[in-house]
């Protein structure tokens, strides 16, 4: 049976904090004994998630911190990521730095389609100088899989 977990993790948005956020993911979704496919398709939005904006935050000098935060029940986990590093001033973009920002945007495409096809809802809200945050919920059909190890 899935038990019903809630648990919320703060880093600092760090290329260093990408370990401690795995591990305290795969911990989380072992504690709510979920089966081994819905927690692989959880930690591979989560992974995509932080991984693109702890990168995106580091590549234009921010800092802040990101909140992980994972609720899980019977039907369905519930995962918001917050972070605080997006007030950075991007200034005026040359035709160079247009180009070469859409190539690497295609490039990071594969990640957002890795969570949407992982996920059953995505939610992303982006308050500039505030705190963005983004929403997946996976539900889960218990009957159908057995448990993660």
């Amino acid at each position: 049976m899935i038990q019903t977990t809630r648990r919320e993790l703060d880093v600092a948005i760090d290329t260093r904090s990408l370990a401690p956020l795995r591990d305290f993911v795969r911990e989380v979704l072992a504690e709510g004994q979920l089966g081994a496919r819905v927690a692989r398709q959880v930690v591979i939005a989560i992974d995509e998630a932080c991984s693109s904006i702890i990168l995106n935050a580091k590549e234009h000098g921010a800092a802040g911190n990101l909140r992980l935060l994972i609720d899980i029940d019977p039907t369905r986990v519930k995962v918001t990521i917050a972070d605080t590093a997006n007030d950075y001033d991007v200034g005026d973009v040359s035709r160079e730095e247009l180009l070469k920002e859409f190539t690497r945007s295609k490039k990071n495409e594969m990640g957002t389609f890795l969570i949407r096809r992982a996920v059953d809802e995505f939610t992303y809200v982006f308050r500039k100088g505030f705190q963005s945050e983004i929403e997946m919920i996976k539900f889960i059909y218990e009957q159908q899989e057995p448990k993660a190890n």
